[in-house]
């Protein structure tokens, strides 16, 4: 008769430790995933509240880019807070504007902002990956550099300190990480990308036949619709009354400039080329108005070769109200009726701040 094997202390602690440890992986599982499920899979107002606290602890993904960049749903969460609390301090109503939140209608504008600043966000990180990939790296140093030019332009450090923590909650590190860092990127990228690959000689020939047809008696409506580029186009190059800081720098200078502007003369901006007359001018409570109207071509930007390489991008989003839409190379509302809701808010923006700005 076998003898019965008599268990040790030893055994019996072995024992419970492992049935333990699997206990609490398993309770591990769950919790993650009820915290998922609140974190990503409901419409409740209580459940966005509770997805708001957990993201602040959890390090959720809003977004994944190029399967190993991640943009944390905590940081869009707090640049959402920063956006909302700029337009809570800011008296728009002295401009004309206006900024309301808390309506039905006003949370859906909310909304919008998110989906804003996650496409941002998403584009920021792109950029780094691009510049990177370029051998393009922006130190800290670098970024102190930028930060400091901005504390001797727009006044002292104590004033600027304070702006940033009454108008979005932010810290210079904050403003370091979230502004200059991103804007440094996109500024190397776009130095580099412009010096390697674009040749404006098509639309500089393009826009020497234009000017060529005006000196030659051509109708201005005649040679818009030959050459010209842009919204304009449909409107026989027509601009209508605009004030100084409506038109683009380079134009600035040359309409507003000392009066030696140039009615046969080429523009060049950022964007392209432009052959501008002025149709009338007036003073309105003192500032200058002029009445314009262009031909206008286009030159290949870096905005342009940027949104081409968005396109080309993976980017995962697992948040159920928001999705990447590959064919704009940008966030997208996954709902229809938000779509359609921000297409009609920026149909009708004038007078709401929160849309215009």
């Amino acid at each position: 008769m076998e003898k019965q094997q008599k268990q040790t202390p030893e055994g019996e602690i072995k024992i419970k430790i492992s049935t333990l440890v699997y206990a609490i992986l398993i309770v591990l599982v769950v919790v993650v995933g009820i915290l998922s499920i609140l974190a990503y899979g409901t419409n409740t107002a209580i459940g966005s509240k509770i997805s708001a606290k957990i993201s602040q602890v959890i390090p959720f993904p809003a977004a994944i880019v190029d399967w190993r960049h991640v943009v944390f749903m905590k940081d869009v969460e707090t640049n959402l807070a920063s956006v909302e609390k700029f337009y809570q301090t800011k008296n728009f109503a002295s401009e004309g504007l206006r900024v309301d939140f808390s309506t039905d209608e006003g949370k859906k504008r909310l909304r919008i902002k998110e989906r804003e600043i996650l496409d941002k966000m998403v584009e920021d990180q792109i950029i780094e990956i691009l510049a990177k990939n370029r051998g393009i790296s922006v130190s800290d140093s670098d970024a102190q550099k930028v930060v400091n030019q901005q504390l001797n332009e727009f006044g002292t450090a104590d004033d600027v300190k304070k702006d940033l923590e009454n108008s979005y909650g932010w810290n210079m590190d904050d403003f370091k990480a979230r502004v200059v860092v991103p804007n440094l990127y996109a500024d190397a990228l776009a130095s580099k990308v412009m010096a390697e690959n674009f040749d404006v000689t098509p639309a500089k020939d393009k826009i020497n036949k234009a000017l060529k047809d005006l000196e030659n008696g051509k109708d201005f409506a005649q040679v818009v619709r030959t050459y010209s580029e842009g919204t304009s186009k449909d409107n026989a190059g027509e601009l209508g009354w605009v004030k100084k800081d409506q038109v683009l720098p380079e134009l600035q200078a040359a309409l507003f400039g000392d009066g030696s502007f140039k009615k046969d003369s080429i523009i060049e901006s950022s964007i392209g080329f432009h052959l501008m007359e002025i149709e009338d001018s007036k003073k309105v409570d003192g500032e200058d108005q002029l009445k314009l109207r262009q031909v206008f071509v286009s030159k290949n930007t870096f905005a342009d070769w940027l949104q081409n390489q968005k396109k080309q991008m993976q980017v995962t989003v697992p948040l159920k109200d928001f999705v990447w839409n590959k064919a704009t190379g940008s966030i997208d509302f996954r709902d229809d009726s938000m779509r359609a809701f921000e297409k009609e808010q920026r149909a009708k923006s004038q007078g709401d701040a929160s849309i215009m700005l």
